[in-house]
Formats: C-alpha cells, sequence, structure tokens
C-alpha cells in the first residue's frame, strides 16, 4: 500500500459561532489525486487554509508524514513538504516566468534563500542545481518557451499554470491546489489534467478543490464531499456520482 502522506483528524475551525469545519477526518497517500468538493460555503477553501497554515485550527490534528503540523507556521509546512496556491493568481508581474519559479525554491536552499534570485554576484554548485530544477519543473508545466518573458505579459491560464509550478519548485510530497481551473477553456483544462496527472506520476500527491464537476470526476482518484463544514461523503468518483447526499446537497445548492 502506498505511504500516507497528510492524515487529517477530527479538524475543527470555529469563526466565533460559525463551525466552518466540524469534525473532518482523511488520508491522502503517495501520488494520490484527492478531489475536495462541495456547495458554495461548504468549508473547502478553510479547510484548505488550515492545511496550508494560512489559518490556526481551533482543534484536531494534521500530520504530514511523521510530522504533525497543526502548530507550525505556513513556511515551516512548506520545508516540510506541503505547498498550496490560491482561488486568485498571486505573481509577481515584473519578474521573468524563470525568477518567479527559481523563487519558489528558497524553502529547499541551504545556502542564502535568495541567492537565486538576487543579483549577489556569485555562482556555486547549489546554483547550478536550483537552475536544473526549474528547468525540470518549466517543462513539466509547459513554461519553458516562456520562461524569459516577464509575468505580467502572459495570459491568465499561463499565470495558473506558473503558480503551480512556484510551488512545485518547493520539491513537495503534497500539493494543495485551489480551484486551478477557474476561468480556463476546455483546452486548457485538458493541459491542466494532464500536468495533475504528471504530477502524481513523480510521487506528488494533489488535493484538488474545485467546482468544475466533469474534470474532477475524469482526474481524482477519490473524492471527499462537504456540507455545512461537515464531511458527508467519501469515495471513488463513481461512489460519489450516485451519492444521494451528494446528490441532495448539490440540489439544494442549485435550488
Amino acid at each position: 500500500m502506498a505511504e500516507t502522506i497528510l492524515r487529517v483528524e477530527m479538524l475543527v475551525k470555529n469563526f466565533g459561532g460559525v463551525k466552518a469545519v466540524r469534525d473532518l477526518s482523511f488520508e491522502v497517500s503517495a501520488g494520490e489525486i484527492l478531489g475536495l468538493i462541495g456547495p458554495n460555503g461548504s468549508g473547502k477553501s478553510t479547510t484548505v487554509n488550515v492545511l496550508a497554515g494560512l489559518i490556526p485550527p481551533t482543534s484536531g490534528s494534521i500530520r504530514l508524514g511523521p510530522h504533525s503540523i497543526e502548530n507550525l507556521p505556513e513556511t515551516e509546512r512548506v520545508a516540510k513538504g506541503l505547498a498550496r496556491t490560491f482561488q486568485t493568481a498571486r505573481v509577481f508581474p515584473e519578474f521573468s516566468v524563470r525568477r518567479h519559479v527559481t523563487m519558489g525554491c528558497h524553502t529547499i536552499r541551504r545556502s542564502n534563500p535568495f541567492a537565486s534570485v538576487l543579483p549577489l554576484g556569485f555562482s556555486s554548485r547549489e546554483d547550478a542545481e536550483t537552475a536544473r530544477h526549474v528547468d525540470d519543473v518549466l517543462q513539466l508545466c509547459s513554461l519553458a518557451q516562456i520562461a524569459d518573458r516577464p509575468v505580467g505579459s502572459i495570459s491568465s491560464a499561463q499565470q495558473r499554470f506558473l503558480m503551480i509550478a512556484t510551488a512545485l519548485a518547493s520539491k513537495p510530497r503534497i500539493l494543495l491546489v485551489d480551484e486551478p481551473a477557474a476561468g480556463l477553456v476546455e483546452h486548457e483544462r485538458q493541459s491542466l489534467a494532464e500536468l495533475i496527472r504528471g504530477i502524481r506520476q513523480r510521487g506528488i500527491a494533489v488535493v484538488i478543490i474545485e467546482h468544475h464537476m466533469a474534470l474532477i470526476m475524469a482526474l481524482c482518484d477519490r473524492i471527499v464531499v462537504l456540507n455545512f463544514g461537515s464531511k458527508i461523503a467519501e469515495g471513488s468518483p463513481a461512489e460519489i456520482r450516485a451519492n444521494p447526499a451528494v446528490i441532495d446537497a448539490y440540489l439544494g445548492e442549485a435550488a
């Protein structure tokens, strides 16, 4: 059986009297693609923000491999192998694409974390290793041909792929991807699916939040469904598609 990369147990997040996440438990294995879905307001983004360390949990445990990370800051979680992207593109438009991806390597560098993105006037074996790693990530994310262009000049779809590339630069064991298909047209969604499968082939687990159900059903090995902060279903895409509780949750939203 594949190694468990992420284990979430009885996770709770309250905002005052609002229970955004309620006793949520699930696991993610190495190389697995797990979908996290649910109607608007079901707690999906809150869950990812808690997992990534952007906001603290009210209670519960989060384990990344052998490490308990629920009390660690976001940067330390990245250093231990958990990276994430955001719903909207958060980029530095004046950077080149290559420099932007290189910036994501700062948690894995043993020397000055900004040595490869600032003109400090020296090179090292680590600089060369970082450059090779960045080239590999650019190739994986179909950004190699535009590596030297300013980020502000590339398309919104390419900026979404750039966010994934920058997260991958930290050499994560698990990647949290928040609504990566938002605003993409069909051929761009197909490219996104190919990229996520390519990430999985490298043994990296992926947790994906997405409203585009056709993409989720075609891409994920397992799906966890939230409604009002609670898990109402978990299983394969076929099991989720036929689950009455899931159907009711989405029909209720549509109504």
